[in-house]
C-alpha cells in the first residue's frame, strides 16, 4: 500500500483563512455589532414612531426608503389625531357658556406639540444621511478599538435600554389610565391626545441615546490613552497604540459630536419650549388647587393626572 501526499495549495489555504477572518469581522459590525444588539428594543420603538428611516446595507447604516414609509405614516397619523383632538376641544368649548383657562391652555399645547412633532419628523426625513454618518463613525470607532485589543462591552447599555423602554411604557400607561378616569374619555380619544407627546419624547430619547453613546466612547478612549500613554506599547496582537492614533480617534469622535450638535440644535430648542409650556401650565393648575382654602374634591382625579404628566415631563429631562 503506497501513501501519496495530498497536494497543498498555500494560496487556497490562505484565502480560506482570510475569508473566515472577514466573516468574523462582519459579524461584529452592522446589525450584529454589540451596540446594535444591546439597543435593538429601542431601535424598533423609534422606527415604529417614524424616527428611524435607516437600514443596514452589509455592515453600514444607510438611509432606507422602505423604512421612510414609517415616517410618512407617522406624519399622517399625528396630523389626523391632532386634528381630531383639536376639533373635539373646540366643540366642547362651544357648548360652554364661558371658556375656562384650562381649555385655552390646552388649545395652545395641542398646537405647540403638533408643530414640534412635525418638525422632528421632517428633521428625521431630510437629515438621514447626516445621521447615518454619525452612527457609522461610532461603529468605526468600536471596530478600531476592538482591533487594538480593547473591545467595548455593551452589557450595561443593554440593561439601561430595557429599563428605559419598560419604565417609559409603564409611565405612559399610567398617564393614559388616569386621563381616561379623570376626563371620562375613551381609550382612543385619550391616546389621540397623548400620541404627539409620546412621539416627541421618543425623538428626544433618540438624541439622548446618541449623546450617551458618544460620551461612552470618549470615556473608553480616555481609558485607553491613560493605560498606554505617554509610552507606546505593543499588545498581544502586535498592535502599537501611539499618541497619533489616539488623537486620530479623538478627532473622529469630535467630528461626530459636532455633527450631532448641529443636527439637533434647533430641535432641542423647540422641544425645550414645548416642555416648558406643558410643565409650567400643569404646575400652575396643581399649585392653584393646593392653595385653595377648600380644595375641590371633584378635581382630585384631574390633579392626579396632571401630576403624572409632570412626572412624564421630568423623566424626559
Amino acid at each position: 500500500m503506497e501513501l501519496h501526499a495530498l497536494p497543498f495549495d498555500v494560496e487556497t489555504a490562505f484565502a480560506k483563512v482570510k475569508k473566515k477572518q472577514l466573516k468574523k469581522l462582519v459579524k461584529l459590525r452592522g446589525p450584529d455589532s454589540p451596540l446594535y444588539r444591546a439597543i435593538w428594543p429601542m431601535i424598533y420603538v423609534v422606527r415604529v414612531f417614524g424616527f428611524a428611516p435607516y437600514n443596514f446595507s452589509q455592515d453600514r447604516l444607510v438611509p432606507s426608503n422602505i423604512n421612510l414609509i414609517f415616517t410618512a405614516i407617522a406624519t399622517i397619523f399625528y396630523s389626523y389625531v391632532s386634528y381630531q383632538v383639536f376639533s373635539r376641544f373646540l366643540f366642547n368649548q362651544s357648548t360652554k357658556k364661558e371658556t375656562e383657562p384650562l381649555d385655552r391652555t390646552e388649545d395652545t399645547k395641542i398646537i405647540t406639540n403638533y408643530i414640534v412633532v412635525m418638525y422632528e419628523l421632517g428633521l428625521t426625513a431630510f437629515t438621514r444621511r447626516s445621521f447615518v454618518r454619525i452612527w457609522n463613525a461610532l461603529q468605526d470607532f468600536d471596530e478600531e478599538v476592538r482591533q487594538l485589543g480593547y473591545p467595548r462591552k455593551e452589557t450595561r447599555t443593554a440593561v439601561v435600554a430595557w429599563i428605559l423602554v419598560i419604565v417609559t411604557a409603564a409611565l405612559w400607561i399610567v398617564v393614559n389610565r388616569l386621563g381616561m378616569y379623570a376626563f371620562e374619555e375613551k381609550w382612543t380619544d385619550n391616546m389621540g391626545y397623548m400620541m404627539p407627546h409620546i412621539g416627541t419624547s421618543v425623538a428626544i430619547y433618540k438624541f439622548v441615546a446618541m449623546v450617551i453613546f458618544l460620551g461612552q466612547r470618549f470615556h473608553h478612549l480616555n481609558t485607553i490613552a491613560m493605560q498606554n500613554l505617554p509610552f507606546t506599547s505593543a499588545r498581544g496582537n502586535g498592535m502599537i497604540i501611539s499618541k497619533k492614533m489616539v488623537l486620530s480617534m479623538y478627532n473622529d469622535l469630535m467630528i461626530a459630536a459636532e455633527n450631532l450638535d448641529s443636527l439637533y440644535s434647533w430641535s432641542l430648542l423647540f422641544w425645550l419650549a414645548s416642555l416648558s409650556l406643558n410643565t409650567i401650565s400643569d404646575m400652575f393648575f396643581v399649585i392653584q388647587w393646593l392653595l385653595m382654602k377648600q380644595p375641590d374634591v371633584q378635581m382630585g382625579p384631574v390633579i392626579s393626572c396632571l401630576c403624572t404628566w409632570l412626572l412624564a415631563f421630568v423623566f424626559q429631562l
